[in-house]
């Protein structure tokens, strides 16, 4: 199981920086989501479905790598990444699409050592599998949590966490699924326990991924918990 890296995006959100996408066929990438309830809808109660990734245009983008990877092998790996990321790159973002969980810790450390050593600062990654088969990624990947009080737990346990919040949308978001949800005009967040929630300062502030770095699992202690609007 590979990633797919690229050296640069178009992302406004992330910035021009290299992104990696799990696996080289959907089979992969469908393995590494296996049993995340954002996948597909429940047919029973109508919870889940709806993840970004596998509606949005990224699922396109992926195919296209892949069928592409299969000619140009050397194109696709994070060393090519590395070296022909644009100059201001300062992260990567690894699994764009589908879940590190998969991977081996080891594996996950010699993506954080080789980004270092290529003299970025660091790298985004996250994990929806956290609690489960994505538990030996501690340390090395953001939980990636539904509830507020999941990121507590998270917390608890020794993680830093990313978490959605459910009760407004980030300023500009304009999918029709959201017509219906308050825009973010300034509301501050804690946790059940009563940790504060540092909002995504790409969703409300004039910052990128690029230029942030909060959400880089090995960094910023200081800060546990981010939160992501909806959007």
């Amino acid at each position: 199981m590979s990633m797919l890296w690229r050296p640069t995006s178009g992302n406004a959100k992330t910035g021009n920086i290299p992104q990696g996408y799990v696996g080289y066929t959907k089979e992969e990438t469908e393995a590494s989501c296996a049993g995340c309830k954002w996948r597909r809808k429940d047919p029973e109660t109508g919870e889940g479905g709806g993840c970004y990734y596998w509606q949005g245009q990224t699922q396109g983008a992926h195919q296209s790598m892949r069928v592409r990877a299969r000619r140009h092998p050397d194109e696709y790996t994070l060393e090519y990444a590395l070296k022909n990321a644009h100059r201001a790159a300062r992260y990567i973002r690894a699994a764009v699409g589908g879940d590190p969980n998969i991977y081996s810790r080891r594996t996950i450390q010699e993506w954080h050592d080789k980004a270092k050593a290529a003299g970025m600062k660091g790298m985004l990654i996250y994990n929806h599998f956290f609690e489960s088969k994505g538990k030996h990624l501690k340390g090395l990947t953001m939980a990636s949590c539904d509830t507020l009080a999941q990121a507590d737990k998270a917390v608890d346990s020794g993680w830093r966490a990313a978490v959605t919040i459910t009760s407004h949308k980030a300023p500009g978001a304009r999918k029709p699924q959201l017509r219906n949800t308050p825009e973010w005009s300034g509301q501050e967040y804690t946790t059940p326990k009563g940790r504060q929630i540092v909002l995504c300062p790409a969703q409300v502030g004039r910052r990128d991924c690029n230029t942030c770095g909060l959400c880089d699992p090995t960094t910023h202690n200081r800060v546990p918990i981010i939160g992501f609007l909806q959007h």
